[in-house]
């Protein structure tokens, strides 16, 4: 199993830009092929790390002073 390389020091914004990048890497693979697959796992990893980012950073999680 491939590992995601430190995506936990990426913005939301550049795991985006992975997801669309493997999205399209995805589209060209036959949907029943077994990298296919893998891809399709690491793209909704991916997705919810980028959603993870973006609510760690909302403002309603700062602390209130």
């Amino acid at each position: 199993m491939r590992r995601i390389p430190k995506v936990i020091y990426l913005t939301a914004d550049e795991i985006d830009a992975r997801i669309r990048d493997r999205e399209n890497v995805a589209m060209a693979l036959e949907p029943t092929s077994d990298e296919h697959r893998v891809l399709m796992k690491e793209i909704a990893q991916l997705r919810v790390y980028s959603e993870a980012k973006r609510w760690m950073a909302s403002p309603g999680l700062r602390p209130v002073t």
